[in-house]
């Protein structure tokens, strides 16, 4: 099966659900013209089929970030986890 245009195939490395929020880490190929590899999604319904947009989109409840540097990606996982366990 083929990738639609400007989705990834996501590998989940680490999967948490906070306050009813999934919060994922993983990694996936971004377009040729990126050199980014790692990505923070948050949200219900963010990786579809389990592809993710190779584009970033940042809001309260669902997003997607990709990063070049693996710790900075883990940084933002842990970041989210702590303020989505905050919001009750």
């Amino acid at each position: 099966m083929k990738n639609p245009c400007g989705t990834a195939r996501a590998n989940i490395l680490e999967k948490s659900i906070v306050n009813d929020i999934p919060v994922f880490f993983g990694t996936g190929v971004n377009p040729a013209n990126s050199p980014a590899q790692f990505f923070v999604a948050w949200g219900k319904g963010v990786l579809n089929g389990g592809l993710i947009p190779t584009y970033n989109s940042d809001s309260d409840k669902e997003g997607f970030l990709w990063f070049i540097d693996e710790e900075e990606a883990e940084d933002k996982y842990s970041y989210l986890q702590r303020i989505f366990s905050k919001e009750m």
